[in-house]
């Protein structure tokens, strides 16, 4: 049973202005210059560094002087998302300790000491005197960076306070443990831990000892627990025990355990307790409620008061006191257990430290402070100091020194060649100024050496920001070239986090979850993604090529690249193909009639074609009903070319459609290379290109070598159909009408413009989102220019509009123009004329009790599908109308489409009738001729082919071939076996040949055969109506296996030379073969290797001279030769047969 999901809307409260240029950006990076050293600190503390750790660096530490070690870093935590918070520009030097002795030179025992905060954070709520804790979702470490220069940054003595103090003997500590180990849903930032279930091999308990934690006997603690649960039908709960003592529990509310309920809930509970100078020891307790409930600890905290003291194995902690904060007032905090290293560090501003000074009373270290804030501090003896990663030295960079571009690409290392690569076409074809760089340039300079996706938000803004008030300077593009994961810290097996995404909050909801690249382009100073009290719009085209690995990333560039070549000029370039699913009363068929009707209003110049599954008739098999005459008709609009391929209706990662129009396995039967539409997949998540655990089929027609797409306008996740039309529509709206100059837009520029509109015109914000573009912004589609004009219609001007009748011969002449209608005289090539017929209404079927009958209307009917020369700008081309057209008169239409090897136009002419019959007679009443073929016209009857031939049809009549589909039975219809249920009606496979309306061809993609013996049976009519019929007979081989058939070489017996001819099943793949010649005995005399590539199945390119290896001619006679054909993946074929030398 299909599944219809429901609209819902969310509201836009107010809409953003732009505003340019509020942040203040360096001029460069302080990695622009000097020698630079990566290194990795994974919690907080004081870290040191001894000349063995710098040597293993890779700094020469000979007379190294201590001045001239400067370490810099901004913390390592999660950047802020919104554009108005705060940030650090570059990196910021943060004051260190050296300790060398006095002498200026790091040497032997001397180190350097530094505090790192870790990747993790604290943020204080000061009303409530409280923390909560912030998991660096991006990061296990924070990376700080090391640079050998001069003067560097030292900490800093804060002033003695001889004041009257409070005295603090203990403090405020917290604790949180968070274990994110499961994303349910595979989508959003919100990881899950700990499972308790009674599913065999769980447990209902999980137990913690959270040790030095409460030591202040007597004193107060509170735990705060977040937790989630699944639980159908009834709600369920957590247990909190602490010290075997019942503290709270968390109730969870049920699921529906519908498919697109909340897959859980999450609870939170707050609860206090009673220290009692133990370690807190922690159980949780899972009380299910439902058969197979599951529950997970997502985190917890703890808040409780500590001594102030140094505990065993204890050397170094940090520590803070909410009760001495008050206004004016000064604390002094007294140490337990300390000695004479003792040293405690103001870390409130992790830049700025400042060493306190203090006076050691015994064992008690005490100092006093202004606590009128809340200051964080960091107490260590001289022991046990924390030891960071060695990562290494890193090259020059200065990103932060800017020129104006067009276009931004950001890369992983790994992919970078190819991304270079695109940017230099760009720049030779397109005049872009493009700048690539690497993911890893992005996150030292604006991310602190963290892997975090507001890094790259944040260098882009910086290009924005600088340029933006600029017409020509600002920029227009970014490209994120490289996949992307929900998991960016690599848990699961096979990830491919190599250009980050965006992923929401939502966690849980699979409705509300979303990755979106939009993130990247909301560049203004006020903007927000997750805000919804202003509306956010996109300042930038934003593309993505979620390439794995450098063959992905080359086969999308190589594929562009030829997108734009010579032998990808064709008349696919004037068709439309628009899609529907059937049932849900029709929903999607009208939402395709919307948007094909927007698309002809944009641009009629472009014939569209209709698929709605609801006019085929359904079939039904053991897998359900499936719709074999629309997947022949999607089939052959792929491989016969369609410039935007538009689907409406349900779908997902793996398939279109209930009734499956498209899978893997019809994908890679494609043979449309040259021929690349753009998609646009108006279903649910079509290319989750986020998610490494579905190889999606939106992915794999991106990045497929050869065919495919050009680009995806498609979805990431569930979207509702209501919204996806609205959005199809802006796009189709946006991407079909060309400016004033004839120009269309880049993919990225319509997308762009089309989202926007749509953020602003309607409710449904998050279902935009997850519409992504995956291609490149800056391309734009294989528009013709429009440049045609027909000048005569049978002799008489076009402002006279003629009746083309029945039976009757027209002659049409034009010329390429130029956009002012002057004549390009200097255009020589080819023009392709596809005369319609009026249009006409097809009528639905009404399949399943969803489809209603209905029609829809189309212009389909093809009168004369032509090819002409053009010379000097000028074209002629003549047919003869069909007999059998309806007699009612009514507008026709011709379409148009040149090409001179260079360049190609299009254009329009309705201005004329179709209608009524013609005056003259014809003597015509003979069927056409029929020459049939499987492959190439090497073929003879009964060869052998593969599971998938192409049908080569050659057709003569005197008067022309009929496709106009008007006359009952009148239509091109070959028939497999004799069995009228397996029939291809190919009228739109027919195309007659240059300059002549009496002879042509059909080229039809079979669908796949069964091994074995088959017929085909071709029936053609003229437009006279006059029918023949021929039949031809072939074996298929299996595509699984090497298969070889008529094995023979020619002439044979011989005399000076031979060619050596076999069949196959393996056309269009390299095949390695060799012969070798033999006696009778068996000895070769001969061995000749050759690689062919045969369009067809028929070989017939060996040649041998009747020489043996060392040049000299063989003596007559008989001999033998062995036959070895051998394919990639495939099992190797010999035969054997005799060879006549007279």
């Amino acid at each position: 049973m299909k599944h219809k999901l429901l609209c819902i809307f969310f509201l836009a409260m107010s809409l953003g202005q732009a505003s340019y240029a509020q942040r203040v950006y360096h001029a460069h990076s302080v990695l622009a210059t000097g020698n630079w050293y990566k290194i990795a600190v994974n919690k907080a503390g004081i870290y040191r560094l001894d000349i063995n750790f710098l040597a293993g660096l890779g700094i020469n530490t000979v007379n190294l002087s201590s001045a001239s070690i400067r370490i810099f870093g901004n913390g390592g935590q999660m950047l802020p998302e919104a554009n108005a918070t705060t940030r650090a520009d570059d990196l910021i030097e943060n004051a260190i300790m050296v300790m060398d002795g006095g002498d200026g030179v790091l040497n032997q025992n001397d180190y350097i000491l530094f505090f790192a905060n870790g990747p993790d954070e604290w943020m204080k709520d000061s009303l409530n005197q409280r923390f909560s804790h912030r998991k660096n979702i991006y990061a296990d470490s924070a990376v700080y960076f090391l640079n050998i220069g001069s003067n560097g940054k030292r900490i800093a003595t804060a002033p003695i306070i001889n004041v009257p103090a409070n005295p603090v003997s203990n403090y405020s500590e917290r604790f949180f443990h968070e274990l994110d180990t499961v994303n349910f849903l595979s989508s959003g930032k919100e990881w899950f831990g700990e499972e308790l279930s009674d599913i065999p091999g769980r447990s209902l308990i999980k137990s913690f000892s959270v040790s030095n934690m409460g030591t202040v006997a007597g004193s107060g603690f509170t735990i705060v627990v977040n937790a989630a649960a699944r639980s159908i039908g009834q709600n369920s709960r957590f247990d909190i025990h602490v010290n075997n003592q019942l503290l709270s529990q968390v109730t969870v509310n049920a699921v529906s355990g519908g498919q697109y309920d909340f897959f859980a809930h999450q609870g939170q509970a707050v609860a206090n307790g009673v220290s009692n100078n133990q370690p807190l020891d922690l159980r949780f307790s899972y009380v299910p409620s439902s058969f197979n409930a599951q529950g997970w600890i997502n985190w917890f905290e703890i808040f409780t008061r500590n001594e102030l003291a140094f505990h065993s194995n204890v050397s170094q902690f940090l520590f803070r006191d909410w009760l001495s904060v008050q206004p004016g007032s000064n604390a002094e905090f007294i140490i337990k257990n300390a000695n004479a290293s003792t040293q405690v560090w103001d870390i409130t501003f992790p830049h700025n430290l400042q060493l306190m000074q203090g006076v050691l009373n015994g064992t008690d270290y005490k100092f006093t402070n202004n606590s009128s804030r809340l200051r964080e501090y960091i107490a260590f003896n001289n022991s046990d100091f924390l030891t960071p990663i060695s990562i290494g030295k890193i090259a020059n960079q200065d990103l932060h020194n800017s020129s104006p571009v067009d276009m931004l690409i950001i890369a992983p290392q790994e992919l970078i060649s190819q991304a270079a690569q695109l940017a230099q076409w760009h720049q030779q074809r397109n005049g872009l100024k493009v700048k690539w760089v690497t993911t890893d340039e992005v996150y030292n300079e604006f991310g602190s050496g963290s892997p975090d996706p507001t890094a790259i938000r944040d260098f882009v803004k910086m290009y924005y920001d600088k340029y933006a008030a600029s017409a020509t300077d600002k920029l227009k593009y970014l490209l994120l070239f490289g996949d992307a994961s929900f998991d960016y810290k690599a848990r699961i097996k096979g990830n491919t986090n190599l250009v980050p995404a965006f992923e929401t909050d939502q966690s849980l909801d699979a409705l509300a979850t979303y990755t979106s690249d939009d993130f990247f382009g909301f560049l203004d100073d006020n903007e927000d993604i997750n805000s919804l009290l202003q509306t956010n719009l996109l300042d930038i085209g934003i593309g993505r090529v979620p390439a794995k690995n450098i063959t992905e990333a080359k086969n999308f560039v190589d594929k562009l690249q030829a997108y734009y070549a010579t032998q990808s000029l064709g008349p696919w370039r004037n068709n439309l193909c628009f899609i529907a699913d059937d049932e849900d009363n029709n929903l999607h068929l009208q939402d395709a009639e919307t948007v094909s009707g927007t698309a002809a209003a944009a641009a009629s110049v472009f014939n569209q074609q209709k698929i709605y599954l609801d006019a085929f008739q359904q079939e039904t098999g053991p897998g359900g009903g499936h719709y074999s005459q629309a997947n022949l008709a999607i089939q052959n609009q792929i491989d016969n070319g369609t410039l935007i391929y538009n689907y409406n209706g349900h779908g997902g990662p793996f398939r279109l459609a209930e009734e499956t129009i498209l899978d893997q396995s019809i994908i890679n039967g494609w043979k449309n290379n040259n021929r690349l539409p753009l998609f646009i997949t108006a279903t649910c998540d079509f290319a989750p290109y986020d998610n490494p655990l579905a190889n999606s089929i939106g992915e794999n027609i991106l990045l497929r070598p050869l065919t495919g797409g050009i680009a995806l306008m498609t979805t990431t996740r569930p979207v509702f159909a209501f919204s996806n039309r609205i959005l199809n529509n802006n796009y189709i709206s946006t991407a079909m009408q060309p400016d004033a100059n004839g120009n269309y837009k880049s993919l990225g520029d319509a997308m762009k413009e089309a989202k926007n509109f749509t953020y602003q015109s309607a409710g449904d914000i998050v279902n935009a989102r997850k519409f992504t573009l995956l291609g490149d912004p800056a391309s734009t589609l294989a528009f013709p220019a429009s440049g045609i004009k027909i000048t005569k219609v049978n002799n008489q001007p076009v402002n006279i509009a003629d009746t083309l009748s029945a039976a009757e011969t027209t002659v049409i002449e034009g010329a390429i123009t130029d956009r002012n209608g002057n004549i390009q005289t200097n255009f020589n090539g080819t023009v392709y004329p596809l005369v319609f017929d009026k249009p006409s209404r097809v009528n639905t079927i009404g399949n399943d009790a969803g489809s209603m009958v209905t029609s829809f209307l189309t212009q389909n009917n093809l009168l004369f599908k032509g090819k002409a020369t053009v010379t000097n700008g000028h074209f002629a081309f003549t047919f003869k109308v069909p007999k059998d057209i309806n007699f009612q008169y009514g507008n026709g239409r011709l379409s148009l489409y040149a090409e001179n090897g260079v360049k190609d136009v299009n254009g329009l002419f309705s201005d004329f009738f179709v209608g009524g019959a013609g005056s003259g007679i014809s003597m015509d009443n003979k069927g056409p001729e029929i020459n049939l073929y499987l492959n190439d016209e090497r073929f003879v009857n009964g060869g052998l082919v593969n599971q998938q031939p192409i049908l080569l049809a050659k057709l003569f009549d005197t008067s022309g071939i009929n496709i106009a589909g008007t006359g009952i039975g009148h239509d091109i219809v070959a028939t497999i076996d004799g069995d009228n249920r397996k029939y291809f009606v190919l009228n739109n496979f027919f195309q007659n040949e240059l300059n002549s309306f009496q002879n042509g061809i059909v080229r039809f993609q079979m669908p796949a055969l069964e091994p074995g013996v088959h017929t085909l049976t071709l029936k053609a009519w003229d437009v006279m109506n006059n029918s023949s019929e021929t039949q031809i007979e072939f074996t298929v081989a299996d595509d699984h296996e090497l298969e070889l058939k008529h094995v023979l070489n020619y002439p044979n017996p011989f005399t000076t030379s031979t060619n050596f001819w076999f069949e196959h099943n393996k056309p269009g793949i390299n095949l390695d073969v060799t012969i070798e010649i033999m006696t009778i005995t068996g000895s070769i005399i001969k061995t000749i290797k050759q690689k062919i590539n045969t369009p067809g199945n028929r070989s017939t390119e060996i040649f041998w001279e009747g020489r043996d290896e060392y040049g000299d001619k063989i003596a007559r006679g008989v001999y033998l030769y062995r036959l070895n054909v051998a394919a990639q993946g495939l099992k190797k074929r010999t035969k054997i047969e005799k060879i006549v030398i007279f």
